[in-house]
């Protein structure tokens, strides 16, 4: 008949003979004394004394408005503290929900010069953080140890901004442009230092194998009671293509007597070359020079062949390449001008 007794009726019956049953009596008794055991246990060592390191917070306060910060306070301390393990354990409740945070007042330490770079020594630290925690918890360290910040009263520059860094393209492409966003920024420091600034320099970089527009974020290279707004620029590089072009250029002859004349065969060559994209359409067959003199050919008359060079080439201009590099030539003789 048990096939008759629906499925979830012989899920309960199955557990309650599991809870009540004879068997079941022995394992809870165990359970039972097992949870008072534990407590006791942790009774005992809640009540003794450890060390214990946590994390507290750091904020400067009350900084005046004229006041800019160069270096500021760690944002944490680690402090190594004693005490009964409850003490410890209520401190580390508290902080789930909200962390310890030890306030720094800045007119405490206010110079009252323009700049200046302040020290917070060990007996000022232990001060502050011991209001954070029970007059029973003792203080064994703290790192670091001595805290520093800097401030100016607002002593400032616009300065220009140099790079230090290394941009390449690809073998296929060519730097076209290299500019900074921005290209100057606003520096605070003593006014000693200020006086002999003329530009603020990157931290150094490299931009290699470019074949695209890129950007890249930079940090300013820093120095000891100094800061920038902002502190940092943006590289940005515009990167164009070479493509390949050819032009005919004629060959000339230069210092020829009136009666004479060179006769090259062709007349005219293949000049091909690789040009930056940007200079593709202003380059032309008139910006190559293809040049013999006439003492040149009178030095060397037995070679028959003219080799060919280029006396100049124009700016933007790669891997020239001449078709044919020979020509052959005869210096004709022509009728002289009355």
């Amino acid at each position: 008949m048990q096939h008759l007794i629906p499925k979830g009726k012989r899920v309960l019956r199955q557990g309650k003979d599991l809870l009540f049953g004879d068997k079941s009596h022995e394992l809870l008794v165990f359970l039972f004394f097992l949870a008072v055991s534990f407590g006791f246990w942790m009774l005992q060592a809640l009540n003794e004394t450890f060390e214990h390191e946590v994390q507290v917070g750091l904020q400067l306060t009350d900084i005046p408005s004229d006041v800019v910060l160069i270096d500021s306070l760690p944002t944490t301390v680690s402090v190594t503290v004693r005490d009964r393990g409850l003490t410890l354990a209520r401190h580390d409740i508290s902080n789930i929900f909200r962390q310890s945070c030890a306030d720094v007042s800045f007119q405490k330490f206010d110079t009252g010069g323009d700049d200046a770079e302040i020290a917070i020594f060990p007996y000022d630290m232990q001060r502050f953080l011991s209001k954070l925690f029970a007059p029973s918890t003792h203080i064994q360290s703290f790192r670091p140890d001595t805290l520093h910040f800097t401030y100016n009263r607002g002593r400032s520059r616009m300065l220009p901004v140099r790079t230090t860094g290394t941009v390449q393209a690809s073998q296929q492409n060519y730097v076209q442009s290299i500019g900074l966003e921005p290209d100057s920024v606003r520096v605070f420091a003593p006014a000693s230092v200020l006086d002999t600034m003329h530009a603020v320099y990157t931290e150094p970089f490299s931009m290699s194998e470019l074949s695209a527009a890129t950007r890249q974020h930079v940090r300013l290279r820093r120095q000891r009671l100094m800061k920038y707004d902002p502190d940092g620029v943006d590289v940005v590089v515009g990167i164009g293509y070479y493509t390949e072009k050819t032009v005919h250029v004629p060959v000339i002859g230069l210092n020829f007597p009136a009666e004479k004349r060179l006769r090259a065969f062709p007349a005219q060559v293949s000049v091909t070359f690789r040009v930056e994209s940007g200079r593709y359409r202003q380059t032309t067959a008139e910006d190559f020079v293809l040049v013999t003199t006439y003492e040149d050919l009178i030095q060397n008359p037995e070679n028959s062949k003219l080799p060919l060079s280029l006396k100049s080439i124009p700016e933007g201009v790669y891997d020239v390449r001449i078709s044919p590099a020979e020509v052959d030539y005869l210096i004709e003789q022509v009728d002289a001008p009355y």
